[in-house]
């Protein structure tokens, strides 16, 4: 039995690189070399314990490998789905009532030397993508199916409370929708990425009061809303930052009550990652439309991954992507 590296998590604030069986593979699945991988909030969420996670599960939900096969780089879709049931047939492929599961939460991800995945899995990597880039395609594509389900108007407002990796990447592909973007955060830092992404204004929620100002910048309020953040108070402002009539995307999760007083007619949602999207964002990379590397803040390798995950949650580094090579 071969064995390789991988990230293993064992508890919270406990992810351990360790050796673990090589993946099997067969007609049906292919076996793939790691080469990229980025580290999400989720895995954060799951390194803190806030979350929970089976112990001796390999983390990691948005990489690129290398076909063993052919040699052909790929992206990696974490989402498994079997195309066929109530919910796949009606595009809510996260609701999968024969798999539903989700690499690197329910089932072992990406963060190792090798995986194995069947071929409706991978999506080809052009050769102008790096393999840095192609390890950031998740949440473009995420940024892609809250635009879709969104569906807003050219010229119409689009406020994005967060401007964290998926709140800065949400601004970019609203300005390719044609919105008017208000970015919202804490922190100056990155709001300023907001601003060199097109974001029309940049409130920082920690000198102005983020209602307010958006009614203000708006008059009736905001036309689309997204909310990438997650934390309560940030979901909570939501119903009085949206115009009347007009919809809200909560892609952070949260727990706590919302008051719909001021939200007459508006839509809101939950939602999560499609794989519909992934060749689409592989694509706006590939032609530079869409900018992932300019959120790269930290370089590691695979051997150094509990380094990296410190990295990553040590708000003190000042981090946006950390991106995890072979």
């Amino acid at each position: 039995m071969l064995f390789l590296k991988a990230a293993v998590y064992h508890g919270p604030n406990d992810i351990r690189v360790e050796e673990v069986a090589e993946p099997q593979f067969s007609a049906r699945k292919i076996l793939l070399k790691f080469k990229a991988g980025s580290i999400c909030g989720t895995d954060l969420h799951f390194y803190r314990g806030e979350w929970k996670i089976k112990a001796g599960r390999i983390i990691g939900h948005d990489a690129c490998g290398v076909r063993a096969d052919t040699g052909e780089r790929v992206v990696m879709i974490p989402l498994l789905y079997c195309g066929s049931c109530y919910f796949c047939q009606r595009g809510f492929f996260t609701s999968c009532e024969k798999y539903g599961q989700f690499m690197g939460i329910n089932k072992n991800g990406f963060f190792a030397e090798s995986v194995a995945m069947r071929q409706k899995y991978l999506v080809p990597v052009p050769e102008n993508v790096s393999d840095e880039e192609a390890a950031i395609v998740e949440p473009v594509a995420l940024a892609l199916h809250v635009m879709a389900l969104l569906k807003p108007n050219v010229g119409g407002w689009a406020t994005i409370i967060g401007q964290g990796p998926i709140g800065l990447l949400m601004t970019q592909v609203a300005k390719l929708n044609g919105c008017r973007v208000i970015a919202v955060d804490l922190e100056d830092y990155r709001l300023e990425l907001s601003a060199k992404y097109g974001a029309e204004f940049c409130i920082n929620a920690t000198r102005e009061v983020a209602v307010k100002k958006v009614k203000e910048i708006t008059e009736r309020g905001s036309d689309v809303v997204i909310e990438a953040t997650g934390k309560t108070r940030a979901v909570e402002q939501t119903p009085h930052i949206v115009r009347k009539g007009g919809r809200v995307a909560l892609v952070g999760e949260f727990k706590g009550r919302m008051n719909f007083e001021d939200a007459d007619e508006a839509c809101f949602f939950t939602t999560y990652i499609s794989p519909v999207e992934y060749p689409l964002a592989v694509q706006l990379i590939a032609e530079k439309l869409v900018n992932v590397k300019g959120l790269i803040t930290h370089r590691f390798r695979l051997r150094d991954f509990e380094k990296a995950i410190q990295t990553a949650d040590n708000t003190a580094e000042k981090p946006l992507k950390v991106v995890v090579t072979e």
